[in-house]
């Protein structure tokens, strides 16, 4: 965005110099130098203006060159090769021609100007900081030099210093639209929206008709979420200007932020094309090829941002977050959780569970995401009808493949060890059977992006039930075809609808019958299906704070549950849960954040009987440590059906991110 201004006023300054050189540079250098002031004054963030091709020096620049070489003492000559210097481009020149001039006259105000500003563009922030102090010890109501400075100050990152000067300036000349918009800019820098806002709202109402406003407000919108608002903005000042640049790279930028990668790859593509010197839109569409997981296309970009802005912050943050991307991860996760039954004392279940997760992430497949992950899940029964102990684990391969914008091919196989071991008791059976042992797993889905608003998902999955002993010792798999449809019903409001049919599976062992007398060896199956449905709508959207509210509601039921030993998890004729969800995220203190979710609502298990309450709450602080660990420690508390039946349980987690 800022780079994109610098870009395009660039190339206007240029254009409107070249425009007027005949009419301009015959006369005195105050006229030509006063006409470059005016041109740069439209010039309102970021040194190193670089247009598509920087023009070769013109017959007036060679003209001026020679007569300096006849007469040193030119001054005319000077100040008119050192505009048209800074005007294509060449600042190391420009600069030289300035200090040569202001060594013939010293106080020449107007020299001291353009010094400031080559110096400025060509990065010498402390250097160009002098000069207008020198400037502005002589007259301190000097506007070009508390100008100039506003901008260095802006340029180097001195925010609350750039912030004090354009708010002076802004209160002292309303008439002056640009002080405006550059306070505005310093505002949104300092992350200080309402204030811009009341800013840009203020000049608008001014002078209506002001595009770099228009621009302002509308990338204002789109950092606070609005993306409907921010769309109708780019879109007036195009109408305007079919090509203007900086609300054709809002446009795409809004597609981007949508999810429409297709439309934003195509339209920042043309943009690049045809500004091939644009750091941002060549920023942007590599945003956009990163995110189509492009890798070697987004380097290529970066790269060429890079060569044309070598200090630009930007740049090297994209080029830092690739190579970051681009190295293995690590997730780790151990967890304590404790479900309790709510049924009688004495019928009352008790799980206790310990997990443990470790995933390594590859990412160095064109195209493809790898991960392996292994998880450990011992638990234990102190009383109830299960009872008992296991320690299941398992390991699992899976990999995500962007073959198009538009197709996601996902797919895992793995292994289970189940547990104990040995001869074990179950529910149901007067005999010992032998505990189940290892079993595949696995999965496949695919994703197809019909358009920015649609999204379809199949998947089949072949899942182990892990999470009670039973479950545990009978090798009980969960074999599962669901169907995703997700739907954004506008720029702030999700919603999915997965309707499923799962089949639960044991091993095939020893039923006993007859009190013991015969066995036969026979697989149970659990079979079931139901549907979820959600809806989440961004409620805040602002980069230290983030709310979402919405609803999630679960419907389902197993088909035979009562005709079939038990198979140690919750599997009821019918079930359903409806929350009102929340999930907030926010920056408390530098590296410390809170996530927080939760659900209030209601629950029943079976027709016959009551609806009852349904509680979520699932508070986090995370810590940033650095770019490249995280730390999160979580808890949560639960009194709605999870694996035993009715039941209130309670967890805490700690898990770290890795990246090597």
């Amino acid at each position: 965005m800022i780079t994109n201004a610098r870009t395009l006023a660039g190339c206007l300054v240029t254009m409107l110099i070249q425009h007027r050189n005949a009419a301009l540079l015959p006369k005195s250098r105050l006229s030509v130098i006063c006409a470059l002031v005016a041109a740069t004054a439209a010039v309102i963030f970021a040194p190193g203006v670089l247009c598509a091709q920087k023009p070769e020096p013109s017959a007036q620049e060679r003209a001026y060159r020679e007569r300096v070489a006849r007469n040193p003492q030119d001054v005319e000559a000077l100040a008119g090769m050192a505009t048209l210097q800074a005007q294509r481009g060449d600042y190391t020149e420009a600069i030289a021609s300035y200090r040569a001039l202001l060594k013939i006259t010293p106080a020449d105000h107007d020299a001291k100007v353009g010094l400031a500003r080559a110096l400025a563009f060509d990065g010498q922030y402390d250097a160009a900081l002098q000069t207008y102090q020198e400037l502005l010890k002589l007259r301190a109501d000097d506007t070009d030099a508390l100008e100039g400075m506003g901008r260095v100050e802006m340029w180097s990152g001195h925010m609350p210093a750039a912030l004090a000067i354009f708010l002076d300036l802004a209160s002292h000349y309303p008439a002056n639209p640009d002080y405006g918009v550059a306070l505005a800019r310093v505002q949104m820098n300092l992350q200080h929206y309402s204030e811009a806002r009341k800013t840009l709202t203020t000049l608008l109402a001014a002078h209506p008709g002001n595009r770099d406003a228009q621009i302002e407000l509308a990338d204002l919108d789109l950092e606070e979420g609005r993306q409907e608002s921010a769309l109708r903005r780019y879109n007036q000042v195009i109408k305007k200007n079919p090509t203007d640049i900086e609300a054709l790279e809002g446009n795409a930028r809004v597609a981007y932020y949508r999810g429409d990668l297709a439309y934003a790859h195509n339209l920042a593509a043309k943009i690049v094309a045809d500004n091939p010197r644009d750091v941002s839109a060549l920023l942007l569409l590599a945003d956009i090829e990163r995110a189509m997981h492009r890798t070697k296309q987004a380097n290529a970009l970066a790269a060429r941002a890079q060569a044309i802005e070598p200090h630009n912050g930007d740049v090297r943050e994209l080029e830092d977050s690739l190579r970051l991307d681009a190295e293995p991860s690590l997730h780790t996760a151990a967890s304590y959780s404790r479900e309790i039954g709510t049924g009688s004392p004495t019928a009352a279940e008790d799980l206790t569970s310990f997990g443990y997760e470790t995933t390594w992430g590859f990412y160095t497949l064109p195209r493809s995401d790898a991960y392996l992950s292994l998880n450990y899940l011992p638990s234990q029964v102190p009383n109830g009808g299960i009872g008992g102990a296991a320690g299941p684990s398992q390991i699992l391969y899976r990999q995500t493949f962007y073959a198009t914008p538009q197709i996601t091919v996902r797919a895992g196989v793995g292994m289970v060890r189940f547990g104990p071991g040995g001869l074990v008791t179950v529910p149901s059976q007067t005999q010992q059977i032998t505990s189940a042992g290892i079993r595949p797993l696995g999965f496949a889905s695919i994703s197809y992006t019909q358009s920015k608003r649609f999204t379809l998902d199949v998947t089949g999955a072949r899942a182990a039930i892990t999470y009670t002993p039973t479950a545990d010792r009978l090798g009980v798999v969960d074999e599962r075809l669901s169907v995703g449809f997700n739907y954004r019903l506008d720029s702030k409001t999700d919603a999915r609808f997965e309707p499923y049919a799962d089949n639960a599976e044991s091993i095939s062992y020893p039923h006993t019958v007859l009190g013991g007398v015969s066995t036969f060896n026979q697989v149970d199956h659990d079979r079931g299906g139901g549907a979820s449905l959600s809806l989440t709508r961004k409620l805040f959207q602002q980069p230290a704070f983030k709310l979402d509210v919405g609803y999630d509601g679960l419907l389902y039921g197993f088909t035979n549950q009562s005709t079939i030993p038990y198979l140690g998890f919750f599997n009821p004729g019918f079930y359903q849960r409806h929350y009102f969800t929340t999930h907030l995220v926010a920056k408390l203190h530098g590296p410390v954040g809170l996530d927080f979710s939760s659900g209030t609502g209601i629950q029943q298990i079976d027709h016959s009987t009551p609806i009852k309450a349904a509680l979520l709450f699932s508070p986090a602080l995370t810590f940033k440590v650095s770019r490249r660990f995280s730390l999160r420690l979580g808890y949560t508390y639960y009194d709605s059906a999870q694996s035993l039946g009715t039941l209130r349980g309670n967890a805490v987690q700690v898990s770290t991110d890795t990246r090597f």
